[in-house]
């Protein structure tokens, strides 16, 4: 009979609490006199012992060096303390073999079932599920768990006091309550964050305008506020209004990237030769910029359609090389209701007939990363790029290189459906497998992706905008809605060169795909890339997949950069930098197409 023993660890330090958890195959008499519990029924063969001293921890105790260690913040309100609190779990695993490629996907498989159902809030259930986790990976032989308490958390709200002035600091995921909260302590800094939300929604919604009413429905807002930042903005140069100020857009218009830019009735008729023929398809405003900078001899028409009378529409041309490109943006507002798919899906049915000699279509923006909590070679960050590539050895329909999931729940658990894309043209593609072939991450050397994002850093950075690559990267996990979870990421024992060191992205190269329900669930989310070999998810091109493969474009390709790890649209601060690392990527596939 195998046994599962949690053997507590007695400690000077009293915020310290340690314990061993074991496998063992017997049980000696002199193990039985220390036993304080023996658990039936399903949990048969877990053993709790008494604590031992630290005299007897010193002589029985002798394990040697641990294999692997993982360690996590947790920002939680205890269920029977009214306060927060702040703790440290480092984790220290030893296995029973010496094989590292099996050490790193054991342990990233224990902390994906971690995450997988509710986070256990207090100690015992924490140990509780480390124990079931044991008994279940057999390459476990043992695992010291210590907790800490860290600290008094700093209050909620205070990380916004320095940042909510800048257009790139994210406020659209403070809770209601909290902003009230900030809202009756400091009146300043609730205009700075309203002011914060209204820019996102008309960044979101770009390129169509919004009204007041709008605003101050979705900001929870008075007319009068809504009004009176939005006046702040305008005298900022980041919004205009129109029907002398009844409904506002976003600006879009930077220093350092002036090109000609005109509002038409009707997108004019160009000659032939001036007639792009790739489209590049964003819904992130700052994605837009970001694939604008990689352009030049570039001219924007902007469409504005009267207030419920359909989508307005913003196209830029120009030259990406020798090609003539088209960038647009889809108004990402109400980004998970289906009437915003189907809107999308008509804008690029649009796009697509207005510019009739499309022959590649770009995909290019922010996503959200699966982390892998052990692997540092199959971990992605912020900032990092992904590719969406097929197997072009392999001529199943099975392969896909973009899914949307669909989940159901039912009696027997989750269920899930799946609808998948892959192009029918491998032109793009040979061109990625040639830049996958020869692309080294611990090598030294410049790659020309990397010298074209320092290039559109330079060209969008401003006093209002700041498209520096940021240096905080948490790997955050909240549960309960209040409760936060910070994750050490794995780090590289093997002492290479690391190009995040020096502020480049890591390339990688694989599937991408999309679900709602995936977004909002940590642990489906990693369950289903881990079966279907997904990289990221992004916000849901379904429609716009449903179009392209509609309007019979064969060749297609999506690349995505790392903003956050849930659908790339969560936070704003990596998104400017995120959004320049795709579009770079982006450049440097279409500089290398062939030219007729």
């Amino acid at each position: 009979m195998e046994y599962i023993v949690l053997e507590p660890l007695v400690s000077k330090n009293a915020a310290l609490n340690q314990s061993i958890i074991e496998r063992k195959s017997k049980i000696t008499p002199e193990e039985e006199k220390l036993i304080l519990h023996e658990a039936e029924g399903s949990f048969t063969g877990f053993i709790v012992k008494q604590p031992i001293s630290l005299q007897q921890q010193e002589s029985m105790l002798n394990f040697g060096k641990f294999d692997l260690s993982f360690k996590l913040k947790i920002l939680m309100k205890h269920l029977t303390h009214t306060e927060e609190q702040q703790e440290q779990r480092v984790l220290k695993f030893w296995f029973i073999n010496n094989d590292k490629k099996e050490h790193l996907t054991c342990s990233n498989m224990f902390f994906r079932n971690l995450f997988k159902q509710d986070f256990p809030r207090d100690y015992f259930s924490f140990l509780l599920r480390i124990m079931q986790m044991i008994k279940a990976l057999k390459s476990i032989t043992r695992v010291k768990v210590e907790i800490e308490k860290i600290g008094k958390p700093q209050p909620l709200g205070s990380q916004f006091l320095s940042i909510a002035n800048k257009i790139t600091s994210s406020v659209m995921h403070l809770k209601s309550e909290l902003i009230e909260e900030i809202g009756q302590k400091d009146p300043k800094q609730f205009e700075m964050i309203i002011s914060g939300k209204i820019l996102e929604f008309l960044e979101r919604s770009f390129p169509n305008p919004m009204s007041i009413e709008e605003l101050a429905n979705l900001t929870h807002a008075d007319h009068e506020l809504v009004y009176k930042l939005l006046c702040n903005l305008l005298d900022r140069d980041l919004v205009k209004f129109y029907d002398d100020g009844a409904s506002w857009v976003r600006k879009f218009a930077h220093v350092h990237d002036q090109h000609d830019f005109y509002e038409v009735q009707q997108q004019p008729v160009l000659p032939d030769f001036q007639k792009p023929t790739i489209a590049i398809i964003t819904v992130n405003y700052y994605e837009k910029l970001a694939v604008d900078a990689m352009m030049t001899e570039k001219i924007t028409f902007y469409r504005r359609k009267p207030e419920g009378l359909g989508e307005s529409n913003v196209y830029t041309i120009g030259l990406i090389g020798n090609h003539r490109v088209v960038s647009t943006k889809l108004p990402l507002l109400n980004k998970d209701s289906r009437s915003a798919k189907i809107t999308s899906g008509n804008t690029t049915t649009r796009l697509l007939g207005i510019f009739d000699q499309i022959e590649h279509v770009f995909l290019v923006g922010c996503a959200g990363a699966v982390p892998n909590y052990s692997d540092f070679g199959r971990h992605l960050r912020r900032g990092d790029i992904v590719v969406s590539v097929p197997d072009l050895s392999d001529t199943s329909e099975e392969d896909f290189i973009y899914g949307q999931f669909e989940i159901t729940k039912s009696q027997r658990g989750f269920q899930y459906s799946t609808k998948s894309w892959l192009p029918k043209s491998p032109d793009l593609y040979r061109i990625v497998q040639t830049i996958q072939k020869s692309y080294d991450p611990q090598s030294e050397q410049m790659y020309p992706w990397e010298t074209y994002i320092n290039e559109a850093v330079e060209i969008l950075t401003s006093k209002e905008l700041d498209c520096r690559r940021p240096v905080e990267d948490k790997l955050l996990f909240t549960f309960d809605d209040k409760n936060v979870i910070e994750v050490d990421h794995p780090t590289d024992s093997s002492g290479s060169f690391n190009r995040r060191e020096y502020g480049y992205p890591v390339l990688k190269f694989g599937r991408i795909a999309s679900g709602e329900a995936l977004t909002k669930n940590d642990g489906l989310r990693n369950l289903l890339s881990e079966e279907n070999g997904i990289l990221c998810f992004d916000t849901g091109m379904d429609q716009v997949m449903e179009s392209i493969e509609g309007n019979r474009k064969d060749s297609f390709i999506i690349i995505r950069s790392i903003s956050d790890y849930s659908d790339g649209t969560t936070t704003k601060e990596w998104q400017p930098y995120a959004a320049i690392c795709a579009a770079a990527f982006a450049k440097t596939i279409i500089s290398a197409l062939p030219t007729v």
